[in-house]
């Protein structure tokens, strides 16, 4: 379980979990949980997210 389109986004812009955690205001620990699906995730942050990254909310939070 987990969020495929956002690991494909970090592979496409070639950002480590670390990377990508900075750019969306998000601890690398709560996206690391998110990524592996362990984890519930707040709006504010699902914002940042969807903002990052350009897509819309059911491209990017479709669990694989």
């Amino acid at each position: 379980m987990g969020y495929p389109a956002i690991e494909k986004y970090m592979v496409t812009h070639n950002l480590s979990l670390r990377e990508l955690s900075r750019k969306c205001g998000v601890s690398s620990s709560a996206m690391c949980r998110l990524l592996q699906g362990k984890t519930d995730i707040r709006k504010s942050s699902i914002d940042k997210i969807l903002s990052e990254t350009g897509m819309d909310y059911e491209t990017c939070f479709k669990e694989a």
